[in-house]
């Protein structure tokens, strides 16, 4: 089943629009969960790839063969299995984009936890490569041409992320070749009511930020715009802008201002003062403010040809090495610990320091 923007049927088309598509496949796919006594079963559970509040991500193998896949657990005392079946739906929906991380056939149950697979990037997410120092231009603007296509795609078919950030950019080779978006557990058709984030989230825009409980916003395409503009910022500088997007933070209230300044000062504030004006036009269409006249992510492919000005960061991939450990894994002795245990993690942590977060909403 195809997910399709609502705005674009012909007449006498009587397509459903994707909150009514997305419901009623989640309703198809609930009798078609398979229960588990545990995923051993199915899987030879390798090792740890991440971990959140939600659950664990397990790179697995098949025992009945085939490629080591990411296995996906979340913990059925806290995630709805409405939110698991949503998650696992809109990725199966948008799995043939290369910039979509696939989600694979078989929905799981253990009495622990609900799971499914995804395809498994041997080179962890774009966090992992931004400990050091930013990307070399030519892999910034890699990433983010492919991102901007992966969420063109989700717009294209009523849908918004919600949650772009380098922790949920999956890297299937040292040179950024191919990256893809994951993690869909905040994903929602659009137009779906929206709260402002749980905590201090530097990746949320400022629209989302002034919101209070119980209020909230209709989501907009224009989330993953600002999230798209972040994340540029982040690949190209190993660091967040800011906490939060939202005063008093001095790093957000000087961009703004400079921002919205009119004349606008021909110097930005430091750190934005790095990037080449392309790059500084890009990114204020991507930040900018009023969410009705930030640009679409597509905007990127209109600068990859210009000069960012990110020169200065060194060659190579901030020490990025063969981080799969696939080959000749074997199974660990504790495999059963892998699939069971449950740990305290920290939720939403406002440093601007590169992280890893592994939990899915």
């Amino acid at each position: 089943m195809e997910l399709r923007d609502p705005e674009n049927h012909e007449d006498g088309d009587p397509e459903e629009d994707t909150a009514t598509a997305l419901q009623r496949l989640v309703e198809l796919t609930a009798t078609r969960v398979t229960p588990l006594r545990n995923l051993r079963v199915q899987y030879r559970l390798i090792r740890e790839l991440g971990s959140g509040s939600y659950g664990r991500v397990l790179l697995a193998r098949p025992r009945q063969g085939g490629p080591a896949v990411a296995l996906k657990l979340l913990r059925r005392d806290i995630v709805l299995r409405t939110t698991f079946l949503r998650e696992f739906c809109v990725g199966r929906c948008v799995s043939s984009h290369p910039g979509l991380l696939q989600t694979l056939a078989g929905p799981l149950q253990t009495p622990r936890h609900f799971a499914f697979a995804q395809e498994y990037a041997p080179y962890g997410d774009l966090s992992g490569m931004l400990q050091e120092r930013g990307l070399p231009e030519l892999l910034v603007k890699r990433v983010v041409a492919q991102l901007a296509g992966a969420l063109d795609f989700l717009h294209g078919r009523g849908l918004v992320h919600a949650d772009v950030k380098p922790d949920n950019v999956l890297v299937f080779d040292p040179v950024c070749s191919r990256v893809a978006l994951g993690d869909l557990g905040l994903t929602r058709p659009e137009g779906s009511p929206t709260p402002a984030p749980p905590g201090p989230l530097p990746s949320a825009p400022p629209e989302l930020c002034l919101l209070l409980p119980p209020d909230t916003l209709p989501l907009r395409p224009a989330v993953d715009s600002w999230g798209l503009g972040v994340l540029l910022f982040c690949a190209a500088t190993a660091c967040f802008p800011w906490d939060v997007a939202l005063a008093p933070d001095p790093e957000f209230e000087a961009f703004a201002g400079w921002l919205t300044t009119k004349p606008q000062p021909p110097q930005p504030p430091p750190p934005w003062d790095q990037f080449a004006p392309p790059a500084l036009a890009l990114l204020q269409g991507l930040l900018d403010l009023d969410p009705e006249t930030r640009s679409p992510p597509l905007v990127v492919l209109d600068f990859l040809g210009d000069d960012w000005g990110l020169e200065r960061n060194r060659e190579g991939s901030g020490g990025l090495g063969d981080m799969s450990g696939e080959d000749g894994e074997e199974e660990e002795e504790g495999g059963a610990s892998l699939e069971e245990g449950t740990e305290e993690e920290e939720e939403g942590k406002g440093g601007r320091r590169m992280g890893t977060d592994g939990g899915a909403p």
